[in-house]
């Protein structure tokens, strides 16, 4: 009898071809199945309080509370940026299970001091909603508590109040880059819907990709990841939705080379955009084993593979700004998972996904933050959608979509409007001059 790795890397291989076209699905199915075959996971499934320990403790006893005070100080805290714009007008919150990497963020209490009026907490979230007379810098300080008022983290952010109108009157060329999360083309719709409120600027999006639903050109594509862009060459169209990168072309000896000049001067007829957002990072790390002694230096690779890709970008376009947002949290219900991956139980917690998630979150943060100088942004969109309604418990099949997957790692609409409304504050500043 067949290893029950093999069997299952079978299995997968069986349903990746019975999905072809959904790559996003295709991708994960197969990451999972290598993982499964070269590194087993544990055969149970890991539910915990904290980080790395192997036991789940009673609700509300003391070392529930232990495991989970051990787990968020392993990660050095709450995963903040130093520095978070909001746009009078356009509602921005904060959802500590994002920015928390404990099993329940709520096994701590959270408050959120601050002097800026528009600030509120409640239960799952701080809320910004700023309005004209907020204009101007303020800070919030938001710790985390034991119910029995122990503080166990604590960290200040800078606000920066951006008006409305922001860039009024400008007129500027945008590239949005990524994988599945944008296939589907909401949050780029969204993102472009939020450009033509009064008080913006005029924005033409260049790309060579415009699929069923798409109100806009953009280069996403379902399971694609940061090497893909400088990489992908040759393949059946079939599982990658085109034979090769729109920035790879093969070079006069045949091989394949890395040439984002040639796409702008060739597919894009010699446009420069003015800016580019790059939204990558849960193909890259969806497979990855959160116990493993090598997640570190793979959580690593990804960065190089992003430098790798910007460099390449910023080569040809010395002042364009280029913007990165960090990897998203997934659906926070167990049964997402288990739906989207029912025959295999040791991929039903979300926990699994998320601890690798939120370290990836911290090191793209730590890694973009503060590169303004470079016109290299980092746009906190880890903390950003929420991860309770912003997604649905089941699949769904959105209207109008090419890349017709939704499930526990890509939001509902709702979802999507938040993250194209992180996206947004943060080009809205660049433009006020705030970076």
């Amino acid at each position: 009898m067949k290893p029950k790795s093999v069997r299952l890397l079978g299995h997968l291989i069986a349903l990746t071809r019975s999905h072809w076209k959904s790559f996003s699905f295709a991708f994960i199915a197969l990451a999972i199945a290598v993982v499964a075959v070269v590194r087993p996971f544990r055969s149970e499934v890991r539910v915990h309080a904290g980080v790395g320990s192997d036991a789940k403790p009673a609700i509300g006893s003391p070392e529930e509370t232990k495991a989970a005070i051990k787990g968020l100080r392993a990660q050095s805290g709450m995963i903040l940026p130093k520095t978070l714009f909001v746009v009078v007008g356009q509602e921005s919150n904060i959802y500590f299970r994002d920015i928390v990497g404990v099993y329940d963020p709520e096994v701590f209490v959270y408050s959120a001091d601050s002097d800026c009026r528009f600030v509120s907490v409640m239960r799952r979230r701080i809320r910004f909603a700023p309005r004209s007379k907020d204009l101007g810098r303020c800070e919030v300080v938001i710790s985390a508590h034991t119910v029995d008022g122990t503080q166990v983290g604590k960290k200040k952010v800078k606000l920066v109040v951006i008006p409305g109108n922001a860039g009024e009157g400008k007129r500027f060329t945008m590239l949005m880059v990524g994988d599945s999360l944008g296939h589907q083309s909401r949050f780029p719709n969204e993102f472009a819907r939020l450009f033509t409120r009064p008080g913006n600027p005029k924005i033409t999006f260049v790309g060579t990709h415009k699929p069923a639903g798409a109100d806009i050109y953009h280069e996403h594509y379902g399971g694609w990841r940061f090497k893909h862009f400088y990489t992908v060459f040759g393949k059946d169209p079939k599982g990658y939705h085109r034979d090769r990168s729109p920035f790879v072309f093969e070079d006069p000896s045949g091989e394949p080379v890395f040439d984002f000049k040639r796409y702008l001067d060739e597919d894009l007829k010699g446009a420069r955009p003015d800016y580019i957002h790059v939204q990558l990072g849960i193909n890259d790390g969806f497979a990855l084993d959160p116990d493993g002694s090598s997640l570190e230096k793979e959580l690593d690779a990804i960065l190089t593979h992003a430098d790798t890709l910007i460099g390449g970008m910023r080569r040809v376009l010395p002042d364009a700004v280029i913007s990165v947002g960090t990897v998203i949290q997934a659906n926070a219900d167990d049964r997402a998972f288990v739906e989207s991956y029912r025959p295999y139980p040791q991929f039903h917690s979300e926990w699994r996904w998320r601890r690798v998630q939120m370290k990836l979150a911290r090191k793209m943060l730590e890694h973009f933050e503060g590169r303004s100088k470079e016109n290299i942004l980092m746009v906190p969109t880890h903390l950003a959608v929420d991860p309770l309604d912003g997604y649905s418990a089941h699949f769904f099949l959105p209207s109008g979509a090419d890349e017709k997957l939704s499930n526990a790692v890509h939001p509902t609409p709702e979802g999507e409007r938040q993250l194209a409304g992180a996206i947004y504050s943060v080009v809205k500043a660049h433009l006020h001059g705030a970076l």
